[in-house]
């Protein structure tokens, strides 16, 4: 090998390494998302209506949050059984939809289409902001919080009647 041909691969080398270095330095300074049993990360925003919305403030009351978006089917199917979950449990575990993106229009005329009552939070997530600390990669999504606030349950895609009864009992309700 020549000294040109080493210098050169010397320089690849360092080059590489640094990448490297930045990569596992950029991952690791990445918030990690939440897990069951740790304390769930604060939702604030705005709710479709306007008002305020905070995560923290539902403490010592058990909460059920699902991330969804109102073209995705698998979403619009749960959506009865979620209205009835919250019906039933009116006062013993709050219901919170995450929007996750969409207009504030889009959101009421699904208000509107699946008659959500107002103590059933639906909160507007404009950047979907709040994906990422969940580690939400999809919809619809489902967490049990517990009235400690820390997350007990973790459902990736529609939750069953069943399923949702079965949260709300590992939650504390």
């Amino acid at each position: 090998m020549t000294s040109r041909g080493f210098v050169a691969l010397c320089a690849g080398v360092i080059v590489l390494t640094g990448f490297a270095y930045l990569a596992i330095r950029m991952a690791s300074s990445q918030p990690q998302p939440v897990q069951p049993g740790e304390v769930a990360p604060d939702i604030q925003g705005k709710t479709w209506s306007g008002a305020d919305f905070s995560l923290r403030a539902l403490r010592g009351k058990p909460v059920l949050i699902d991330f969804f978006t109102t073209w995705c089917p698998p979403c619009l199917d749960e959506t009865p059984d979620l209205m009835a979950f919250a019906a039933a449990h009116r006062g013993e575990i709050q219901v919170v939809l995450v929007d996750r993106g969409e207009a504030r229009a889009t959101v009421a005329s699904y208000i509107a289409r699946f008659h959500v009552p107002d103590d059933v939070a639906v909160v507007l997530d404009e950047g979907n902001r709040w994906s990422a600390p969940y580690g939400v990669t999809g919809q619809p999504e489902a967490f049990f919080i517990a009235a400690d606030g820390r997350v007990v349950q973790h459902t990736l895609g529609p939750l069953s009647r069943a399923q949702m009864e079965a949260g709300a009992k590992v939650a504390g309700k």
